[in-house]
Protein backbone atom coordinates (compact mmCIF):
# COMPACT_ATOMS: atom_id res chain seq x y z
CA UNK A 1 0.00 0.00 0.00
CA UNK A 2 1.05 3.72 -0.30
CA UNK A 3 1.18 5.40 3.40
CA UNK A 4 2.21 8.99 3.62
CA UNK A 5 3.25 9.71 6.94
CA UNK A 6 3.70 13.36 9.28
CA UNK A 7 4.01 13.85 12.87
CA UNK A 8 4.65 17.01 14.89
CA UNK A 9 8.17 16.42 16.53
CA UNK A 10 9.88 17.23 13.09
CA UNK A 11 11.34 15.51 10.36
CA UNK A 12 14.11 14.15 12.01
CA UNK A 13 12.71 13.11 14.79
CA UNK A 14 13.41 9.63 16.22
CA UNK A 15 9.66 8.99 16.13
CA UNK A 16 8.91 8.99 12.79
CA UNK A 17 12.67 7.87 11.72
CA UNK A 18 11.42 4.47 13.63
CA UNK A 19 7.84 4.03 11.99
CA UNK A 20 9.35 4.89 8.64
CA UNK A 21 11.62 1.93 9.00
CA UNK A 22 9.07 -0.71 10.11
CA UNK A 23 6.45 0.48 7.40
CA UNK A 24 9.20 0.64 4.62
CA UNK A 25 9.51 -2.99 4.75
CA UNK A 26 6.25 -3.78 2.86
CA UNK A 27 4.93 -0.69 2.20
CA UNK A 28 5.96 2.54 -0.54
CA UNK A 29 5.87 5.07 2.02
CA UNK A 30 6.04 9.23 1.32
CA UNK A 31 6.82 11.76 4.31
CA UNK A 32 5.68 15.19 4.83
CA UNK A 33 6.48 15.90 8.13
CA UNK A 34 7.09 19.91 9.83
CA UNK A 35 11.01 20.99 9.48
CA UNK A 36 10.87 21.97 13.36
CA UNK A 37 9.53 20.78 16.50
CA UNK A 38 5.24 21.83 16.63
CA UNK A 39 3.94 19.66 19.46
CA UNK A 40 0.44 20.92 20.88
CA UNK A 41 0.03 23.44 18.41
CA UNK A 42 -3.69 21.17 17.31
CA UNK A 43 -5.61 22.42 13.65
CA UNK A 44 -3.35 25.64 13.08
CA UNK A 45 -2.97 25.95 10.36
CA UNK A 46 -0.47 28.86 7.93
CA UNK A 47 -2.83 31.44 6.64
CA UNK A 48 -0.43 34.84 6.11
CA UNK A 49 2.47 33.73 5.29
CA UNK A 50 3.99 31.07 2.24
CA UNK A 51 4.76 27.49 3.36
CA UNK A 52 8.10 26.32 2.15
CA UNK A 53 8.68 22.45 1.24
CA UNK A 54 12.65 21.42 0.92
CA UNK A 55 12.97 17.99 -0.20
CA UNK A 56 15.10 16.36 2.53
CA UNK A 57 16.05 12.46 3.41
CA UNK A 58 15.90 10.31 6.30
CA UNK A 59 18.18 8.53 7.76
CA UNK A 60 18.99 5.26 7.12
CA UNK A 61 16.14 5.17 4.47
CA UNK A 62 17.79 7.42 1.14
CA UNK A 63 15.20 6.15 -1.20
CA UNK A 64 11.95 7.70 0.70
CA UNK A 65 10.78 10.53 -0.85
CA UNK A 66 10.35 13.36 2.31
CA UNK A 67 10.09 16.90 2.71
CA UNK A 68 10.99 18.86 5.47
CA UNK A 69 7.79 21.91 5.26
CA UNK A 70 7.64 25.23 7.33
CA UNK A 71 4.10 24.71 8.63
CA UNK A 72 2.18 22.92 11.10
CA UNK A 73 0.73 19.04 11.16
CA UNK A 74 -2.44 20.07 9.42
CA UNK A 75 -0.15 22.39 6.37
CA UNK A 76 2.21 19.25 5.97
CA UNK A 77 -1.40 16.97 5.65
CA UNK A 78 -2.54 19.54 3.02
CA UNK A 79 -0.05 20.82 1.21
CA UNK A 80 1.14 16.74 0.87
CA UNK A 81 -2.34 15.26 -0.43
CA UNK A 82 -2.87 18.54 -2.71
CA UNK A 83 0.29 18.87 -4.25
CA UNK A 84 3.35 17.46 -3.70
CA UNK A 85 2.48 13.01 -3.17
CA UNK A 86 0.11 10.88 -4.69
CA UNK A 87 -3.09 9.47 -3.53
CA UNK A 88 -2.31 7.42 -0.36
CA UNK A 89 -4.23 3.65 0.72
CA UNK A 90 -3.78 5.61 4.81
CA UNK A 91 -1.86 8.29 6.74
CA UNK A 92 -0.05 7.68 9.55
CA UNK A 93 1.04 10.37 11.73
CA UNK A 94 3.79 9.42 14.67
CA UNK A 95 5.50 8.28 16.40
CA UNK A 96 4.51 10.86 19.06
CA UNK A 97 7.25 11.37 21.52
CA UNK A 98 5.51 10.90 24.38
CA UNK A 99 1.28 10.11 24.98
CA UNK A 100 -1.06 11.35 23.86
CA UNK A 101 -4.13 9.88 25.77
CA UNK A 102 -7.53 11.13 26.99
CA UNK A 103 -8.40 15.16 26.12
CA UNK A 104 -5.41 15.81 25.25
CA UNK A 105 -5.72 14.47 22.45
CA UNK A 106 -7.29 18.02 21.76
CA UNK A 107 -4.02 20.13 21.44
CA UNK A 108 -2.29 17.18 19.69
CA UNK A 109 -0.23 18.26 16.57
CA UNK A 110 -0.15 14.58 15.89
CA UNK A 111 -3.76 13.48 16.53
CA UNK A 112 -4.22 17.02 14.41
CA UNK A 113 -2.41 15.92 11.27
CA UNK A 114 -4.15 12.44 11.10
CA UNK A 115 -7.68 13.90 11.96
CA UNK A 116 -6.48 16.60 8.72
CA UNK A 117 -6.44 13.47 6.43
CA UNK A 118 -9.43 11.98 7.83
CA UNK A 119 -11.69 14.78 7.37
CA UNK A 120 -10.58 15.21 3.41
CA UNK A 121 -11.54 11.31 3.48
CA UNK A 122 -8.22 9.02 4.32
CA UNK A 123 -8.35 6.37 6.06
CA UNK A 124 -5.67 7.64 9.14
CA UNK A 125 -4.01 6.57 12.28
CA UNK A 126 -1.98 8.46 14.68
CA UNK A 127 0.50 6.62 16.94
CA UNK A 128 1.77 7.89 19.97
CA UNK A 129 4.84 6.37 22.81
CA UNK A 130 4.33 6.59 25.99
CA UNK A 131 8.32 7.36 26.92
CA UNK A 132 9.11 11.14 25.89
CA UNK A 133 13.13 10.25 25.36
CA UNK A 134 11.83 7.69 22.50
CA UNK A 135 12.36 3.91 24.66
CA UNK A 136 11.04 1.18 22.55
CA UNK A 137 10.24 3.21 19.73
CA UNK A 138 10.54 -0.19 17.64
CA UNK A 139 7.47 -1.57 19.46
CA UNK A 140 5.29 1.37 18.83
CA UNK A 141 6.17 1.26 15.49
CA UNK A 142 5.18 -2.78 15.55
CA UNK A 143 2.24 -1.93 16.96
CA UNK A 144 1.30 0.55 14.37
CA UNK A 145 1.98 -1.69 11.41
CA UNK A 146 -0.47 -4.15 12.74
CA UNK A 147 -2.72 -0.62 12.83
CA UNK A 148 -2.41 -0.17 9.24
CA UNK A 149 -3.22 -3.90 7.98
CA UNK A 150 -6.14 -3.45 10.74
CA UNK A 151 -7.39 -0.52 8.87
CA UNK A 152 -7.19 -2.25 5.11
CA UNK A 153 -9.33 -5.00 6.56
CA UNK A 154 -11.73 -2.83 8.39
CA UNK A 155 -11.71 0.98 7.40
CA UNK A 156 -13.47 3.91 10.11
CA UNK A 157 -16.33 5.72 8.87
CA UNK A 158 -15.78 9.65 7.64
CA UNK A 159 -13.59 12.08 9.78
CA UNK A 160 -12.53 8.97 11.73
CA UNK A 161 -9.07 8.59 13.24
CA UNK A 162 -7.51 5.80 14.93
CA UNK A 163 -5.77 6.68 17.91
CA UNK A 164 -2.90 4.61 19.16
CA UNK A 165 -0.96 4.75 22.68
CA UNK A 166 2.18 2.28 23.24
CA UNK A 167 3.80 1.60 26.51
CA UNK A 168 7.58 2.59 25.91
CA UNK A 169 8.10 -1.21 26.74
CA UNK A 170 9.90 -4.38 24.87
CA UNK A 171 7.01 -5.79 22.41
CA UNK A 172 7.27 -9.00 24.29
CA UNK A 173 6.27 -7.21 27.70
CA UNK A 174 3.33 -5.75 26.41
CA UNK A 175 -0.06 -7.18 28.04
CA UNK A 176 -2.20 -6.79 25.16
CA UNK A 177 -4.94 -4.55 23.48
CA UNK A 178 -7.81 -2.28 24.70
CA UNK A 179 -10.23 -0.64 22.76
CA UNK A 180 -10.98 2.56 24.90
CA UNK A 181 -12.69 5.33 25.61
CA UNK A 182 -10.61 8.76 26.49
CA UNK A 183 -9.60 10.03 29.80
CA UNK A 184 -10.24 13.36 30.82
CA UNK A 185 -6.93 15.29 31.23
CA UNK A 186 -6.28 18.33 32.96
CA UNK A 187 -3.28 20.54 33.04
CA UNK A 188 -2.17 22.96 35.86
CA UNK A 189 -3.42 26.01 35.44
CA UNK A 190 -0.69 27.91 36.95
CA UNK A 191 2.17 29.07 34.29
CA UNK A 192 5.73 28.98 36.50
CA UNK A 193 6.48 32.74 36.54
CA UNK A 194 10.58 33.93 36.79
CA UNK A 195 12.78 36.91 35.88
CA UNK A 196 15.02 37.34 33.14
CA UNK A 197 18.59 38.67 33.08
CA UNK A 198 16.46 42.57 32.81
CA UNK A 199 14.21 42.01 35.70
CA UNK A 200 11.28 41.80 32.97
CA UNK A 201 9.18 38.49 34.35
CA UNK A 202 7.90 35.97 31.84
CA UNK A 203 6.10 32.83 32.42
CA UNK A 204 6.91 28.77 31.24
CA UNK A 205 3.83 26.58 30.59
CA UNK A 206 3.22 24.23 33.42
CA UNK A 207 3.84 20.89 32.67
CA UNK A 208 1.64 19.27 35.61
CA UNK A 209 -1.12 16.51 34.39
CA UNK A 210 -3.81 14.79 36.45
CA UNK A 211 -6.31 12.36 35.31
CA UNK A 212 -9.24 10.59 37.04
CA UNK A 213 -8.42 7.21 35.18
CA UNK A 214 -7.89 5.28 38.63
CA UNK A 215 -10.42 2.12 38.30
CA UNK A 216 -12.04 3.52 35.25
CA UNK A 217 -12.02 1.51 31.81
CA UNK A 218 -9.78 4.99 29.92
CA UNK A 219 -6.78 5.05 27.76
CA UNK A 220 -4.82 6.55 30.36
CA UNK A 221 -5.35 3.70 33.24
CA UNK A 222 -4.97 0.40 30.86
CA UNK A 223 -1.58 1.79 28.94
CA UNK A 224 0.17 2.65 32.33
CA UNK A 225 -0.71 -0.70 32.86
CA UNK A 226 1.24 -1.84 29.79
CA UNK A 227 -1.78 -2.50 26.94
CA UNK A 228 -1.78 -0.91 23.73
CA UNK A 229 -4.56 1.64 23.86
CA UNK A 230 -6.91 1.50 20.84
CA UNK A 231 -9.54 4.76 20.93
CA UNK A 232 -11.26 5.97 17.33
CA UNK A 233 -11.64 9.46 17.88
CA UNK A 234 -14.01 11.59 15.82
CA UNK A 235 -14.49 15.57 14.73
CA UNK A 236 -17.95 15.90 15.72
CA UNK A 237 -18.22 18.08 18.99
CA UNK A 238 -21.93 18.07 19.31
CA UNK A 239 -23.68 17.57 22.44
CA UNK A 240 -26.65 15.69 21.35
CA UNK A 241 -28.56 15.33 24.77
CA UNK A 242 -28.11 18.66 25.04
CA UNK A 243 -30.12 19.49 22.10
CA UNK A 244 -33.23 17.28 22.53
CA UNK A 245 -33.25 19.15 26.11
CA UNK A 246 -32.80 22.88 24.72
CA UNK A 247 -37.03 23.65 24.30
CA UNK A 248 -36.57 26.41 21.19
CA UNK A 249 -39.84 27.95 23.53
CA UNK A 250 -37.48 29.30 26.68
CA UNK A 251 -34.82 30.62 24.08
CA UNK A 252 -35.93 34.14 24.02
CA UNK A 253 -32.80 35.76 22.84
CA UNK A 254 -34.49 37.03 19.23
CA UNK A 255 -37.83 38.34 20.98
Amino acid sequence: MKLLLSNDDGVFAAGIRALATELNRHHEIFISAPDRERSAVSRAMTLNEPLRAHATRIEGLPDVPAFAISGTPVDCIRLALGNLFSTPDIVVSGINHGPNLGTDVLYSGTVAAAHEAALLGYQAIAVSNLSYIGEHMETAARIAAFAVDYLKDHPLSFGTVLNVNVPGLPFEALKGIKVTPLAVEEYALEYVERKDPFGRTYYWCPRGCTTCSDGLDVDDRWVREGYVTLTPITYDLTQYPRIGEMDTHDIRWLG
